[in-house]
């Protein structure tokens, strides 16, 4: 039985407002709303006639084990922009449904969260903020600058005063939506922004794009430089006063940065993390961050490895490390402005053209 070619019939799994589901009843005929554990409970007849999923990063119910109970399913709409989990499960394993569904990430809706988060802890570790906060905690005493200093150790007397972002150059690996808002907020500090991605070559922005958000063009960026050419790989590194890394996990990326990348970053580095955990392992951010001759001097991580870090990891008690538990990416209303893709995916299904930020299954983004 092959699938209907309507875009009538929408399942919704995530916890949404009230209002915003009466905005996707608007758009679609259809709508049924089976919020967390009664996504289990979806009514046969229902599941047969559903053309379109939003759910969270899991992926369809547990309670779908074969494509027979969802023979209409052309679009899974997630509300993460990783898709590994979802396409993970034994159903979306199988030839037959990476043919007949295509699943689509959220990327594009963390602009509203992961860059502030970025530009945040980059000056929080430039005003050393991290250790201010900890001494006024657990101390319950007004920190003094020399303390201060002396907590951060050997970053502390490598650079003893508060820096500033202004004039830095920031490097951006990877130039998706969540590095084009970066690279926008990061202008606004003077910065010059280069980046690199696996062609070296200045893009349009694809997929779903906020309004006012990013960069459309490409533009902002001074230069490109190519991932897979190591000579201008090693040119980009080494004028990165501020790297920020946003990469998807694939094989190509797996342990990308080594800590000689890291060590070739230029003196006072910083190196941002958001991406995913497995593009550099954890002892040679450490090593790089206790090198004399290394560049790095902080590092900013939501994402580790492993992940989550273990407990008493010399990550979490680096005096100039901030570790988060991968949550740049939450925010306020956070189920809502995915929801606000799904919507946008409409114009494009009901004119016969294909949905935004289809995932490629085999490339893991």
């Amino acid at each position: 039985m092959s699938p209907s070619t309507t875009y009538e019939n929408v399942i919704v799994t995530c916890d949404i407002t009230d209002k915003k589901l009466k905005e996707i009843e608007k758009v679609y005929k259809n709508v049924s709303f089976y919020p967390g554990e009664k996504s289990n409970d979806i009514p046969k007849d229902v599941l047969e006639k559903v053309d379109i999923w939003y759910t969270n990063w899991l992926g369809l119910p547990k309670s779908i084990g074969s494509l027979n109970q969802i023979p209409n399913t052309k679009v899974l709409q997630l509300s993460s922009a990783g898709a590994n989990i979802a396409l993970s499960t034994e159903i979306m394993k199988t030839d037959q449904a990476r043919k007949q569904i295509k699943v689509c990430s959220a990327s594009g809706m963390h602009v509203l969260s992961i860059p502030q988060y970025i530009v945040a802890n980059v000056i929080n570790l430039y005003m050393k903020l991290q250790i201010q906060f900890h001494i006024a905690r657990t101390q319950a005493t007004w920190p003094k600058r020399d303390q201060v200093v002396k907590e951060c150790g050997a970053s502390g007397e490598a650079f003893p005063g508060n820096r500033s972002v202004m004039g830095k150059t920031v490097g951006l690996l990877g130039y998706g939506h969540i590095a084009r808002e970066t690279a926008r907020l990061f202008k606004a500090f003077n910065c010059k922004i280069i980046a690199a991605n696996s062609k070296g070559d200045r893009r349009a922005e694809d997929g779903y794009r906020i309004s006012g958000t990013g960069d459309a063009d490409g533009s902002i960026p001074d230069e490109f430089y190519s991932t897979n050419d190591e000579k201008s790989f090693s040119t980009f590194l080494s004028q990165c006063d501020i790297l920020v890394a946003s990469l998807p996990s694939t094989p190509q990326t797996t342990w990308m940065i080594t800590q000689k990348h890291l060590e070739s970053l230029p003196k006072g580095a910083i190196f941002c993390n958001v991406g995913r955990g497995d593009l550099v392992k954890s002892e040679h951010i450490l090593n790089a961050l206790d090198s004399p001759s290394s560049g790095l001097w902080g590092a900013i991580l939501d994402v580790t490895d492993p992940e989550p870090l273990t407990d008493n990891h010399p990550l979490f008690k680096h005096s100039n490390v901030i570790v988060t538990p991968h949550t740049s990416g939450s925010f306020e209303g956070y189920f809502d402005s995915g929801a606000d893709i799904l919507i946008a995916q409409y114009e494009n299904l009901k004119n016969g053209k294909q949905p935004m930020n289809i995932v490629d299954p085999v490339k893991g983004y």
